[in-house]
């Protein structure tokens, strides 16, 4: 065998390996496999951990991942604070990555969101939630019923008064 069919056999053998190794990468997110609650383990500022697994049964469960800069983030918790009487049987776990507790403290309590029994503010130190969602910006919710399972996904936020209509 010449030359150049010994390059073009080692390079046929090369491109069906790696078109063999795209089709075997999974792009489809986790959530979208199985609709149940994910037990993520999220850090709370006492250094303990929150386990939604902890999150008393038959409760809904909104699942937010923010940054405390985002704008978007800023006015989705301006709206749901300000219909947080309507919402007291979901439970809101917001989780953000990057942010220091001083400033998730800080936008807890400029959005009067801080002392609400239903509402949680915690790090995803492990990326778990970005990672589980494969989401692309800030606010993403996913909103679970009191069965734990995924009702909706919101890649840039939701009304409350949607939530109310999914969840009660």
């Amino acid at each position: 065998m010449n030359y150049k069919g010994i390059l073009s056999a080692l390079l046929a053998i090369f491109l069906v390996t790696t078109l063999k190794a795209q089709d075997s990468y999974d792009s489809l997110p986790p959530y979208r496999k199985d609709s149940t609650l994910p037990n993520f383990l999220l850090l709370r500022q006492d250094s303990s951990w929150l386990s939604l697994a902890q999150i008393p049964k038959k409760t809904a469960i909104v699942i937010t991942f923010f940054n405390p800069d985002c704008e978007h983030c800023q006015h989705e918790a301006t709206q749901l604070a300000n219909s947080m009487n309507k919402l007291k049987k979901i439970e809101f776990i917001w989780a953000t990555y990057a942010a220091s507790f001083e400033e998730i403290n800080e936008f807890a309590e400029k959005y009067h969101l801080n002392d609400l029994p239903n509402v949680h503010f915690v790090k995803d130190v492990n990326y778990s939630i970005p990672s589980f969602y494969h989401l692309e910006m800030t606010p993403y919710m996913a909103a679970y019923n009191k069965k734990r399972q995924l009702v909706k996904t919101f890649p840039a936020g939701v009304s409350p008064r949607e939530l109310i209509q999914l969840l009660e």
